[in-house]
């Protein structure tokens, strides 16, 4: 017992542990479901899935003559031992190693998971004939028992020396991940104890912030001389992991050229220990999207022949890998299905160190782990994957699934428009529109943002509007860029982002979030913190509001477009989003744009939002949900509380621009206001109707 009287003796988990309700995003209980029936059986339920209308494009995309009811009742006749006696060659040789299936079990480092997990994981990747990434911070002797580890050097060298890196059989250069690109590692203090301090080389208790950058590594020429570096150094082959921003393609390229191994690209809506949710939820662009177009370059240059492309995000069945593969990948770089397999809920308590299953607690929870358990559940769902990956490369007629590395033309597209077909090169049998919408929920202002100034930081992922869950509005569907090492991102904690904005007449303001003058606490909070007032630009006698679709007098120098005013919901057209979009390009041509402000008022949320109206065209922002939310949370309280969550709000809301911002390598707003380069489209119709460039191009 301890002093407290509490039990200090461990629990091991060694089941699996009942799901909660159902979850929100990628990561549904039907997927849950299923990947634990592969990890029980060591089969897939169905190794080829009914096409679905909605979701990823890899959900999207039909394998051509193969029939699903065919196959999956193929793969029950020939049973476990007719598909391991199958003639197919599933895997590949990597790093000189011959792996039996095409799959990277993503960098979990010893301290994001409780320990046992890696080691379970490491164990795994042998038994199966997989290979796995340690992750940053530093390597566990348990975990380097193990053959088919790859260290990772990640940005903030935790426990990286000399002797670590000879470790494995290649090294990963870290420049990004899918579920925070553009931003450093983060392991919250929590979680930093006694043995992780250790490996990381930290005091314990100190909270663990990788930076943004490698502070030697700002270009393409920077990061080739650390491959050569780390090669020379090891004797090891070098991968290079990247997160899928809007320059993939050229990354790849870029990469191909350093003399690595591969590259790892990890796409929106990948899962991760701790990362900003504004960060998670809104930058980067997916897998399925970035593959194809890195596959393309690579080809176009004379790169493509020996340089392994392993793409990642969201993929957990061996009909994923498959369809991905002909999409231009070789292997396919996988986390959170991992963890599935050994019990994970997505109840996304990673960060706290507090989870209910083991994966993610603390080292010094008393929940443990049974690692012969997990390891037995990890290596049934690869061996499952594997299976499948046989089977559906026999039915196509072929004996090696290397063989149709970029073979898109076994793939047709449904419910896509025309644009994002051309992007992946796949043909469109049922064209269609990408976003999916659905109405409007209430938003709900978190807790730490108004008592506490705090970003919201949370676990796994499988978050990506419009595309993996419903969006409100097109704006949903665009997503900010992220600066790998075609240009560097910016780190906002350790360097200066300035949001000042100006209106026409040179007023200046700390940033350009318009405040409502609906609360006096509000108005103090925003008068303190030095920005506008919506009452006072309304003041202004050049100033006019208008609903989206009516055009300003001639004369107007302060506009003002507000959903409001048109009444109804806010999917009227046009939407807010298009006609500031409209009225910029305008001003522009009229050759008066200097000489206007436009204010954006709208149902909007957060940080995002505001980003991206700016990034569009507007000049300033109000977020009317945002605001309405928390007055409805702060009714009751007195002034002086009303005052303080209003102003710890306006503190977090700008510190998301600046994490936003930071990502995409942007310094201030001037370098933001207008700049649609900033941002892609996953939706063609959406992409038009923005003048936004759409994903992949």
């Amino acid at each position: 017992m301890s002093k407290t009287g509490k039990s200090t003796e461990s629990i091991i988990v060694n089941e699996y542990r009942p799901l909660i309700g159902d979850r929100h995003g990628f990561w549904t209980r039907e997927k849950i479901l299923e990947i634990r029936y592969a990890a029980t059986e060591a089969l897939e339920k169905a190794v080829v899935k009914p096409l679905r209308r909605r979701g990823r494009i890899l959900d999207r995309l039909a394998i051509r003559d193969i029939r699903p009811d065919e196959v999956n009742d193929l793969a029950k006749k020939l049973g476990p031992t007719g598909l391991d006696r199958l003639d197919v060659d599933a895997g590949l040789m990597f790093a000189g190693t011959r792996l039996r299936l095409p799959v990277y079990l993503g960098d979990m480092s010893f301290g994001a998971l409780a320990g046992r997990p890696n080691i379970a994981l490491a164990r795994a990747a042998d038994e199966a004939g997989a290979v796995i990434g340690v992750g940053e911070g530093g390597l566990h002797p348990e975990v380097a028992k193990y053959k088919n580890i790859v260290i990772q050097w990640a940005s903030g060298r935790f426990g990286v020396d000399r002797y670590m890196i000879r470790k494995g059989i290649a090294v990963n250069i870290k420049i990004g991940q899918g579920a925070k690109p553009g931003i450093g590692g983060h392991l919250p203090a929590t979680k930093v104890v006694d043995e992780i301090a250790k490996l990381r080389r930290l005091p314990p208790g100190t909270e663990a912030l990788s930076p943004a950058p490698h502070h030697d590594i700002y270009s393409i020429e920077d990061l080739a001389q650390r491959v050569k570096m780390l090669k020379e150094l090891t004797g090891r082959p070098v991968l290079v992991k990247t997160a899928a921003g809007h320059q993939v393609g050229f990354v790849a390229v870029g990469i191909a050229r350093s003399t690595a191994l591969g590259a790892i690209i990890d796409g929106a809506g990948a899962g991760t220990g701790a990362a900003p949710r504004i960060v998670r939820d809104h930058i980067g662009i997916p897998v399925d999207y970035a593959i194809p177009v890195a596959d393309k370059l690579l080809r176009a240059n004379g790169l493509r022949d020996g340089f392994l492309l392993i793409g990642g995000g969201m993929i957990y069945s061996g009909e994923d890998i498959a369809k991905l593969i002909f999409l231009g990948a070789n292997m396919a770089n996988i986390g959170t299905a991992a963890l599935i397999a050994m019990g994970c809920i997505m109840c996304h308590l990673c960060n706290t160190g507090k989870c209910p299953t083991a994966l993610t607690s603390s080292l010094t929870h008393p929940l443990k782990l049974d690692v012969d358990w997990a390891t037995h559940r990890a290596v049934n769902w690869l061996k499952a994957i594997e299976r499948s990956l046989k089977l559906i490369t026999y039915v196509l007629g072929e004996d090696s699934l290397q063989k149709l590395v970029g073979r898109k033309d076994l793939l047709e597209a449904y419910n896509i428009d025309e644009e994002v077909a051309d992007t992946i090169g796949v043909e469109a049998a049922e064209p269609g529109q990408v976003a999916w919408y659905a109405d409007g929920t209430i938003y709900d202002v978190p807790r730490e943002v108004y008592e506490k100034a705090k970003t919201p930081v949370v676990g796994m992922g499988g978050i990506v509007p419009g595309y993996t869950s419903p969006a409100e509005r097109p704006l949903d569907l665009l997503r900010i860029e992220a600066a790998q090492v075609t240009r560097p991102s910016i780190d906002p904690y350790r360097e200066e982002i300035s949001l000042e904005t100006r209106l026409f007449d040179g007023t200046t303001y700390e940033a350009p979030i318009v405040v409502p003058c609906s609360d006096e606490a509000l108005v103090e909070a925003a008068t303190a913190l030095g920005l506008p007032l919506e009452c006072d630009l309304m003041e202004h006698p050049e100033a006019i509001a208008l609903p989206p679709g009516v055009y300003p007098p001639i004369g107007a120098r302060i506009v003002i477009v507000d959903e409001k005013l048109r009444g109804g919901n806010g999917r009227s057209k046009p939407w807010l989003e298009e006609w500031v979009v409209r009225l910029d390009d305008e001003y522009w041509r009229n050759g008066i744009r200097d000489s206007v402000t436009i204010v954006a008022s709208g149902q909007l949320r957060h940080g995002a939002d505001v980003y991206k109206l700016i990034a569009l065209g507007a000049d300033m922002v109000l977020p009317i949900k945002l605001f309405k939310s928390l007055a409805s949370k702060l009714r009751d309280k007195p002034l002086e509380k009303r005052r303080e969550a209003y102003e710890n709000t306006l503190i977090e809301l700008m510190w998301e621009i600046k994490l936003l911002m930071g990502a995409g390598g942007v310094t201030s707003y001037e370098s933001l206001h207008g700049n649609r380069w900033l941002l892609r489209s996953l939706d063609g119709l959406v992409s038009r109707l923005l003048g936004v460039s759409l994903a992949g191009r």
